[in-house]
């Protein structure tokens, strides 16, 4: 019989051959009721663990009223927040519905998500699409004209080209070998994917002559996209779920499939532990704030982004990305992440090569045994939303140590009593 290390030693290898082996493929958009299991009618989801709305914070409450007046459940912001007080509205994480959320994370049931579908193993993933690159925007906790416009023009242009634009690519496109080649051109896939929307843009445009749509609707399309940089991180983590959910569930495996963030509490999820979410306070965002905001504007640490992070994207291959380092400090530290990040993964996936480091793959497979004997905890590339609603910067983060320790606690009652 195999020793404890030798099981947990193949079940981390199993896992992590999972996230690497999987092919991912954007296959469809779709209304959130209509795709992701287990949502309701009267659900709103959310970023991050579970979290009671009197403990939410205000980005993300304001979000949830938004998506309220959105599906046109109350005519106000005092009447949406009654509605969620007195149980009519259920609130939900989104991770417990194969989806993530960027920043507040908050979809509804009319909201348009991307379907993303892991080839190899069947299972799906689905996000938000990208809601405008201006900050006042409800994914940032903004409620007022500009979100609702936002959102109007994602079901009115954007959802509709997408969908008969998949249609015409045949059902099926391959983002992960996108995200390989953009890390070849400076994006990290988190807080950069200036390159990945650039790629989607020359591999997509010849089939827009193809669609349904007047000239003017299918120029408004490729403005917003040309425009928003950040388009495809919203297919990134659709994907990034799909791969990190097919990893899950391994018996004995110590290795993160899941790292979410509400605003209050950073959470993990482990691979051996199933659905069991252990959490830590959120912290400070330590980044570049524009304008006139600091620290003391900011919601703290918030979003399912941080799934990126998870399969070995964002800061693991921060060295992908030296520009990217440059914005918020130095190129030094774009290398400094990758190469810490390296002391707490035990693999590295050769599809997500990062060219200033000779082409060795980006550290994947976050061992919660390591972060805990080196005292390294994962870092965190995003953006920054005020406590008021809207983006105002963009940073970096760290997981708290605390979740990590729960994690180990409960893995050893777990599998402690197997040796």
């Amino acid at each position: 019989m195999s020793s404890l290390k030798e099981r947990i030693e193949q079940a981390n290898h199993e896992t992590v051959r999972r996230m690497i082996d999987s092919q991912i493929s954007w296959v469809d958009v779709k209304k959130a009721i209509d795709t992701c299991p287990g949502m309701k009618e009267n659900m709103i989801m959310h970023a991050g663990a579970a979290i009671t709305w009197d403990r939410m914070g205000d980005a993300q409450k304001n979000a949830v009223k938004g998506a309220i007046l959105y599906e046109g459940w109350a005519d106000n912001l005092e009447e949406a927040d009654r509605l969620v007080v007195s149980g009519k509205v259920e609130l939900s994480p989104c991770h417990l519905h194969a989806t993530v959320g960027s920043m507040t994370g908050v979809t509804s049931p009319s909201m348009p998500v991307f379907v993303v579908k892991n080839e190899t193993y069947g299972n799906y993933g689905h996000c938000l699409i990208y809601e405008s690159p201006e900050p006042k925007k409800l994914s940032f906790g903004y409620v007022g004209p500009e979100s609702m416009e936002n959102l109007k023009f994602i079901d009115d242009v954007v959802a509709p080209v997408l969908k008969e634009l998949i249609k015409a690519m045949g059902g099926s496109f391959n983002i992960k070998k996108i995200m390989s080649r953009a890390l070849f051109m400076g994006d990290e896939m988190h807080s950069r994917s200036f390159a990945s929307t650039a790629l989607f843009n020359l591999e997509t445009a010849p089939y827009l002559f193809e669609l349904p749509f007047d000239k003017a609707t299918l120029k408004a399309f490729s403005d917003f996209v040309r425009r928003s940089e950040q388009f495809f991180l919203h297919l990134v983590m659709a994907g990034s779920k799909a791969l990190a959910d097919a990893a899950n569930g391994i018996e004995y495996s110590t290795i993160v499939t899941g790292i979410a963030r509400n605003g209050v509490e950073v959470g993990i999820r482990v691979s051996g532990l199933g659905e069991q979410w252990f959490t830590g306070p959120s912290g400070p965002i330590d980044g570049l704030y524009f304008g006139n905001y600091t620290v003391a504007d900011a919601q703290p640490d918030m979003g399912d982004s941080a799934i990126t992070e998870t399969t070995g994207l964002g800061a693991m291959a921060h060295a992908a990305s030296p520009a990217l380092g440059l914005t918020k400090g130095s190129v030094d530290m774009a290398y400094k992440f990758t190469n810490e990040m390296q002391q707490i993964c035990i693999a590295n996936n050769p599809h997500y090569a990062i060219p200033y480091l000779g082409g060795k793959g980006s550290p994947v497979g976050i061992d919660i045994r390591k972060v805990l004997e080196t005292g390294i905890v994962p870092v965190i590339n995003t953006g920054i939303a005020s406590k008021k609603g809207g983006q105002i910067g963009v940073g970096n983060a760290r997981v708290p140590m605390e979740a990590f320790k729960k994690a180990l606690v409960a893995y050893n009652k777990e599998y402690g009593k197997r040796q």
